[in-house]
């Protein structure tokens, strides 16, 4: 508790996006509540999403830093993008193209005191 994690993504845009989306990675706790969360643009707001060029990948960190009070237990790490003008996540789609959710856990870590 009250540590930094950090976290490491990879993104591919399928297509090019007319939308400059943010990125939220949020730590979830044993009780299912959220115990850190950062929200930025990629790559600490130097590369708008709406500049992804289709099949490129684009490295992203972030750091997240869990409650001092969070809970012992395992974690999720839970990852996506939303429209901030509108607060509209991104859907996630398997690979048949159906949608499954509006965020991914990318990992998992565990608390202790």
């Amino acid at each position: 508790p009250g540590d930094v994690v950090r976290v490491s993504l990879w993104w591919r845009a399928l297509r090019a996006m007319a939308i400059d989306y943010t990125v939220f990675v949020q730590l979830i706790g044993p009780d299912g509540r959220l115990h850190g969360q950062v929200d930025s643009w990629p790559v600490q707001g130097t590369y708008a999403t709406s500049e992804w060029i289709p099949g490129r990948d684009v490295s992203d960190q972030y750091e997240v830093r869990l409650e001092p009070d969070a809970p012992p237990g395992e974690y999720r790490v839970v990852v996506g993008l939303y429209e901030l003008a509108t607060m509209e996540r991104l859907r996630v789609l398997n690979p048949e193209g159906k949608p499954i959710g509006d965020s991914h856990i990318v990992g998992r870590l565990d608390v202790r005191r």
